[in-house]
C-alpha cells in the first residue's frame, strides 16, 4: 500500500495544469499575499522569511530604541507592535512542531536581552557567559514566550472556523495508509472545545500588559 501510494504521489507531480492553452509553470514556493505557500504545506520556508525581513526590522527600530534610551516595558511594547507583526505575519495558519518554533522563539529571547535592563547576558571573570532565567527577561521587557503568540492567533481564527461543517469535515477525517505523517492544524494548541461552546477568543495583539501600561 506504501509503494502503490507512493508511486500516485510522483505521477500526480508529473502531471500538467494549463489555463487557456497555456502550460503553468511548476513551483515549489508561491508568494500569495506576502505569504510562501510551499507544494508539500510546509510553512518552514515561511518562517524563515519571516525570520529575516524581522532580523532587518529589528535592526532598525533597535537604534531608535537605543537613542531614546526607553524603558524595557516601552521597548518591548514598539517590539510587538512593528517587529513581532512582521515575525508572526500568517502564523495563525502556520502547522510547526515544537522542534519548528525554534529558529522564532531563539529571536524572540535574543531580542528580550537586547531590550532589558537588569536581565542581561553577561561575562564572568572567567570568560564565560550567564545567562538570566527566561520568565525573568520576559517579565522585565513585557513579554510572552512567541509559542503564546502563535497560539492567540491560532485560537482567533478557530473562532471563525469551527462550526463549519467543511473544518468538521477534516477533523472527522481519516489518515490514508501510506500517507506521510503530518501535523495537521487543528491538532495544535488550541481550545476547540471552548470556541465551540461561546467562549469569547483572546484578541489578535491584545495583552493584559499592554492594557496597564496604556492605563498607566
Amino acid at each position: 500500500m506504501q509503494h502503490e501510494a507512493a508511486v500516485k504521489a510522483g505521477r500526480a507531480l508529473d502531471r500538467g495544469f494549463t489555463a487557456y492553452g497555456d502550460e503553468l509553470e511548476r513551483v515549489e514556493v508561491f508568494r500569495y499575499l506576502g505569504r510562501l505557500l510551499a507544494f508539500d504545506d510546509n510553512n518552514l520556508q515561511a518562517v524563515r522569511s519571516n525570520l529575516k525581513k524581522a532580523r532587518h526590522v529589528w535592526a532598525r527600530i533597535l537604534r531608535v530604541l537605543r537613542a531614546d534610551n526607553a524603558s524595557p516595558r516601552v521597548c518591548g511594547m514598539f517590539y510587538k507592535a512593528t517587529v513581532q507583526a512582521v515575525l508572526l505575519f500568517g502564523s495563525e495558519t502556520w502547522c510547526l512542531t515544537p522542534a519548528a518554533l525554534k529558529s522564532p522563539e531563539g529571536f524572540h529571547l535574543r531580542a528580550a536581552w537586547r531590550m532589558a535592563s537588569a536581565n542581561k547576558p553577561h561575562q564572568e571573570s572567567d570568560n564565560s557567559w550567564r545567562y538570566p532565567d527566561t520568565p525573568a527577561v520576559m517579565e522585565e521587557v513585557g513579554l510572552h514566550p512567541i509559542a503564546h503568540y502563535v497560539e492567540v492567533r491560532r485560537q482567533t481564527i478557530a473562532s471563525y472556523i469551527v462550526n463549519r461543517t467543511l473544518f468538521n469535515c477534516c477533523v472527522n477525517g481519516e489518515r490514508r495508509r501510506g500517507t506521510n505523517p503530518h501535523l495537521w492544524w487543528w491538532e495544535q494548541p488550541m481550545h476547540l472545545d471552548e470556541v465551540r461552546a461561546g467562549a469569547q477568543a483572546p484578541a489578535m495583539v491584545t495583552d493584559p500588559e499592554d492594557v496597564a501600561d496604556s492605563e498607566g
